[in-house]
């Protein structure tokens, strides 16, 4: 709100840069552990709507874990240059050493819940299992619960926080201003990128 702008770089670093563009050679503090290789990094920075009362940034990043690496979300407030209050509200599991597709995008709708792209990790089967985050689009209230509408919440043989699954590598997505619906722009493997239309 004051005019200053938040930038991501893929090494690990999240910077401030002035009104007038001027970038802060001071980086922020307070970031998780963050592993780069690859596609992966620190993904996207994006404000909570009511940023200007809350304080809430959230930061998509890929993060450590048992078997390797995968896409986490986190939110947190800024202090000056610390990040403070973090909560990592999501962890893509399982991990994997895969270097590329990640997804990353973060979306809110407007309606207190917040949407995550995921890649398939570059090991395409796995965005067609319901119990694998890789390849899908998840939901999550802002706070990082689960929607009791997301559609597999009641199967035991799947992730509850999926919302679309066979997705390749999601890397644009915005919500439609008159629909409300989520639009992505997906990377195809030599060419033939998609415009997609996520629905449940």
């Amino acid at each position: 709100p004051d005019g200053r702008m938040l930038v991501t770089e893929r090494s690990g670093r999240l910077r401030i840069v002035a009104k007038d563009f001027r970038l802060d050679p001071r980086p922020v503090e307070g970031l998780p552990k963050i592993v780069v290789g690859g596609q992966g990094g620190l993904f996207e920075v994006a404000l909570h709507p009511n940023y200007k009362d809350n304080g809430w940034i959230y930061i998509s990043y890929s993060g450590p874990g048992e078997g390797g690496h995968g896409t986490e979300l986190m939110r947190a407030k800024l202090d000056g240059y610390q990040l403070t209050e973090q909560q990592v509200l999501f962890r893509l599991l399982p991990k994997s050493s895969a270097t590329q597709h990640f997804g990353g995008r973060i979306v809110f709708d407007g309606k207190g819940q917040v949407f995550l792209t995921l890649g398939d990790r570059g090991e395409m089967r796995r965005a067609q299992r319901l119990d694998d985050h890789a390849g899908s689009v998840i939901r999550l209230h802002e706070d990082g619960t689960i929607p009791k509408d997301n559609p597999f919440v009641n199967r035991r043989d799947a992730r509850p926080e999926k919302f679309t699954y066979g997705n390749r590598n999601i890397q644009g997505a915005a919500m439609h201003p008159k629909t409300g619906e989520l639009w992505t722009h997906e990377h195809g493997p030599q060419g033939g990128d998609e415009v997609n239309v996520m629905r449940a």
